[in-house]
């Protein structure tokens, strides 16, 4: 009788989590693309899943070696899918630049009032540019006042709740929803004497059908502008997405931009504990520890080389800010492949600028 309860529970669990791992593939359709962002947790699911099995095997509670194989497809399916982030890729740089821009996205929330904690944070980790998402008037202003001596130049997107802060003058800016009823923020700066386009963005959180749609129309627009453009380019933001969902593959596919994530981890940049989330304190501490999710990105051009990225204080934000350092290649220039708004101020421009 024990024998026959464990082969059912053992198949039931493999059977469940073959759907989700084979399903990602396919899952065009809402809710079901919400269970393709958790990849890492099926991946980990299927490791200790096959160890049971190996151990109950090893104890003769279990005689099928069939179901280890399962298992152990099921590994194979899921590593595929998670490795490659952390295994040395083409577009990284492997020296040590001092020609990197810095570039730090933070979706603060459009709750979170501790903005002398965001400005800590942001000074903490010096950037040269500063995308920040759900802000409205009053938090640019107080970002504003915060870090003017160091990042003077600023433009607030006309909607989305986009804003930039940057150390050196932003040559142009302006909201465009590229058709999709739903702002982004388009800027552009000049680094090492070429033109650069900066693109924010925050499709909507795709909780419910009407803005699970909504979000992958903004992410066709975008893809579709992308495509057109003939200057390197930055896409940043929150993406409201992970890298195995069919959409952002779609949106990679398009675009051909890199995440620069690879090669660095998967860096899951939601969810964090904040004070404003209304939880059970257990449920946001299995959210955060065992269900934290890469939906904070930024995509850059073959024009880029990626120096670095690593998550930042998420300063009572929901989001951990995710910074990354990027080389932009020079006209003829190569780098080896790893073997693993308004100006307020006149201040001297950083070393890229010149």
């Amino acid at each position: 009788m024990l024998r026959k309860i464990i082969h059912i529970l053992v198949f039931f669990n493999l059977f469940a989590l073959g759907i989700v791992s084979l399903g990602s593939y396919v899952a065009w359709q809402y809710p079901m693309e919400l269970l393709t962002h958790f990849r890492v947790q099926y991946f980990i699911l299927s490791l200790i899943i096959t160890a049971i099995l190996s151990i109950l095997y090893s104890r003769r509670y279990l005689k099928n070696k069939f179901l280890i194989f399962c298992a152990l497809g099921l590994v194979g399916l899921n590593a595929i899918e998670v490795i490659p982030w952390y295994l040395p890729h083409a577009q990284q740089v492997t020296q040590n630049t001092s020609e990197s821009i810095r570039l730090l996205q933070f979706n603060v929330n459009i709750q979170n009032n501790r903005y002398q904690e965001i400005i800590n944070t942001v000074r903490f980790e010096a950037p040269d540019i500063a995308l920040f998402i759900e802000v409205d008037q009053n938090s640019v202003n107080k970002l504003n006042a915060g870090l003017k001596d160091i990042l003077p130049y600023t433009f607030k997107s006309p909607g989305g709740g986009l804003s930039l802060l940057s150390r050196v003058p932003i040559q142009d800016a302006r909201g465009d929803d590229l058709n999709a009823k739903n702002t982004n923020l388009i800027a552009t700066f000049l680094i090492n004497n070429q033109p650069v386009e900066l693109i924010g963005t925050h499709p909507f959180v795709p909780i419910k059908q009407s803005t699970f749609h909504r979000r992958n129309l903004q992410l066709a627009a975008l893809s579709n502008y992308v495509q057109k453009l003939e200057v390197p380019v930055i896409v940043a933001g929150d993406f409201n997405l992970t890298p195995w969902s069919p959409y952002y593959r779609m949106f990679v596919k398009k675009t051909k931009l890199h995440n620069t994530r690879l090669g660095y981890g998967t860096l899951p940049s939601w969810i964090r504990d904040a004070s404003y989330l209304h939880y059970p304190k257990l449920l946001i501490f299995l959210m955060e520890h065992f269900l934290n999710i890469p939906i904070d990105h930024c995509f850059v051009s073959n024009d880029f080389k990626v120096a670095g990225i690593h998550l930042g204080n998420n300063a009572n934000s929901d989001h951990a800010p995710v910074i990354s350092d990027l080389v932009l290649k020079k006209k003829g220039q190569n780098y080896p492949i790893p073997s693993k708004g308004a100006a307020t101020k006149i201040i001297s421009p950083p070393r890229w600028a010149l």
